[in-house]
């Protein structure tokens, strides 16, 4: 599957040590994204930047960047831009705002979740591990809706 993607879902799963999950995805991640993962010292950057190089990856240099909405980041509405040149029908993207604005222009917007679930289902991981990666995203920063939180746990099983 082919994906353009933001910086939050893979700083989240950087931050779980779980960007293995993403293995078989082709990535196309905006100069702007790249810049955003590897500007902090952090434990995960090292990870990101490991990550990055791998062939799957591809960075994508964005000559005219067309302004979706003032309301998304630049990293945000990079991914968009990405996505609709090269016609990349699939974003990882976590904020909201950015995912419905992905739905108005015809996009499938996936987020963290979407990638622990789809491993789980494709057995890539079992239950105990998806459940103790959906109740560990809370503690990584993760901002999540409780009544959505539940719903997600009761899948799992």
């Amino acid at each position: 599957m082919k994906f353009a993607a933001n910086s939050s879902v893979l700083i989240f799963l950087a931050k779980l040590d779980v960007l293995h999950l993403l293995e078989g995805f082709e990535l196309f991640i905006p100069d702007a994204v790249k810049n955003e993962l590897l500007a902090k010292e952090s434990v995960e950057k090292d990870r990101l930047e490991k990550f990055l190089k791998q062939k799957t990856i591809k960075i994508i240099k964005i000559k005219k960047l067309r302004q979706f909405s003032a309301i998304l980041g630049k990293g945000e509405m990079a991914v968009l831009n990405i996505a609709v040149e090269k016609k990349i029908s699939d974003v990882l993207l976590d904020d909201r705002r950015a995912r419905s604005l992905a739905k108005l222009h015809g996009l499938t917007p996936r987020g963290t979740i979407w990638v622990i679930l789809n491993a789980f289902k494709n057995g890539v991981i079992d239950k105990k591990e998806t459940k103790s990666l959906i109740y560990n995203l809370p503690s990584k920063g993760f901002r999540i809706d409780e009544v959505l939180f539940m719903e997600i746990l009761k899948k799992i099983d």
